[in-house]
């Protein structure tokens, strides 16, 4: 399903198998796998005890529309996206941008929809906003024939639901909104996307009980954090998934997220970039071999790719070569990835077997871990986000004081 090589951050020589075996990540491990035990976080809880039952009626929509930020939103697309990278159907609103949504809105069927609205605080700015330009226009619509859901725990959006008699579904409150994909947030619009939902949760298990493995080596999301952490300690905090399946590329808006708001903290924190293979050879790859040397990447690979075909094509010297078209990515991968070694750049490797719904619950599952044992070792709370309230007052105010100049 997933295999984690980490070989070549070792190769590269500035940490050593003995660095990765003196870190305390015993205490890490520990510490963790108390706090999930205990239920003080609880996105392990979630993938077990999560009930798939209740969604049984949101299905059977022309369209889904999920109006969410961050967390809210994130692991959805990435996985719809990743599953269905060519389906239409689906409508993210996830900005403030006028352009992008009001476009979008112009050419949606609001009747034929079913329209998730998502905070799990319910006082989301950017969703707010979103959900009343929904509203004005539902509000024109004679006998609206299509349904609206609300997932949120409080604030202005759950007043509004039941104020209005939308069914509400609730996030277990020791699961922070990053790490939410796995509850309502996420597998409600999947499941009405047409998503197996089951297989997902099946994947998260499946990489849950690996990475419960207190062997360090046989525990990929514990190896890799470690391996972060220690390069993070030389100088190297720049974190760069480096995709060659292209369907991942929205893996990675909720990967920095993940990163980011989980990390950045106390002075510390490693900072997640995404490069897609192999266009990104021809811009980025530069940089890499031959830029400062601050960055970790981490190659996504798929063993099988779901379109494929065989071809024929003459190379520069007009010598004919007979491959899988697939072969060519990957050969592109592998010289990328020896290239980087031979230059002292250290990366690792992520393969999955092909992308479905089993091997995106098992990747997004394992990246949760890592931060989880990341958090540990660092000793942070890797599960607040205390610095963007500043920003998100200052707006409010703004806002407020804009509204009189209209």
């Amino acid at each position: 399903m997933l295999n984690y090589y980490y070989e070549n951050a070792l190769k590269v020589g500035e940490i050593k198998l003995k660095d990765v075996e003196n870190v305390n990540f015993t205490n890490a491990y520990s510490n963790l796998m108390e706090k999930l035990e205990n239920g003080d976080v609880g996105f392990r809880e979630v993938i077990y005890e999560e009930d798939i039952e209740k969604y049984e009626s949101l299905r059977g929509f022309k369209n889904v529309v999920v109006i969410g930020m961050g967390g809210s939103i994130l692991g959805t697309v990435a996985i719809y996206r990743a599953i269905s990278p060519f389906e239409n159907g689906a409508y993210f609103i996830d900005n403030s941008d006028p352009e992008k949504t009001l476009s979008l809105l112009k050419n949606l069927d609001l009747n034929e929809s079913i329209i998730y609205v998502i905070s799990k605080s319910g006082n989301t700015l950017e969703t707010l906003v979103n959900y009343y330009l929904i509203k004005k226009r539902i509000e024109k619509i004679n006998n609206f024939k299509g349904k609206i859901v609300f997932i949120t725990n409080g604030g202005k959006l759950k007043r509004e639901a039941e104020k209005n008699n939308y069914p509400i579904y609730s996030i277990p409150e020791n699961v922070p909104g990053r790490f939410s994909v796995f509850t309502s947030v996420g597998l409600a619009p999947l499941y009405s996307l047409g998503v197996n939902i089951s297989e997902i949760l099946e994947g998260a298990r499946e990489m849950d009980k690996t990475c419960q493995n207190d062997d360090i080596f046989e525990n990929p999301a514990l190896l890799n954090g470690v391996i972060h952490y220690l390069y993070d300690n030389l100088g190297k905090d720049i974190s760069v998934i480096m995709s060659y399946v292209e369907s991942l590329k929205y893996f990675g808006g909720w990967y920095k997220q993940l990163i980011g708001e989980s990390l950045g903290k106390n002075g510390y924190g490693i900072t997640p970039l995404l490069s897609i293979g192999a266009k990104d050879q021809h811009s980025l790859l530069q940089l890499y071999i031959d830029g400062k040397k601050d960055k970790v990447i981490t190659f996504m690979i798929a063993e099988k790719y779901r379109l494929d075909e065989n071809i024929a094509f003459e190379d520069v010297n007009d010598e004919e070569i007979v491959c899988k078209y697939s072969d060519i990515i990957k050969s592109q991968q592998k010289a990328t990835e020896i290239s980087l070694t031979n230059n002292g750049v250290p990366n690792v490797r992520i393969t999955i077997d092909e992308v479905n719904e089993k091997t995106m619950g098992a990747l997004l599952y394992m990246y949760e871990m890592q931060v989880g044992f990341m958090g540990e070792l660092y000793n942070i709370n890797a599960y607040n986000q205390p610095a963007v309230e500043e920003e998100k007052r200052i707006c409010w105010d703004l806002i407020k004081s804009s509204k009189k100049q209209i």
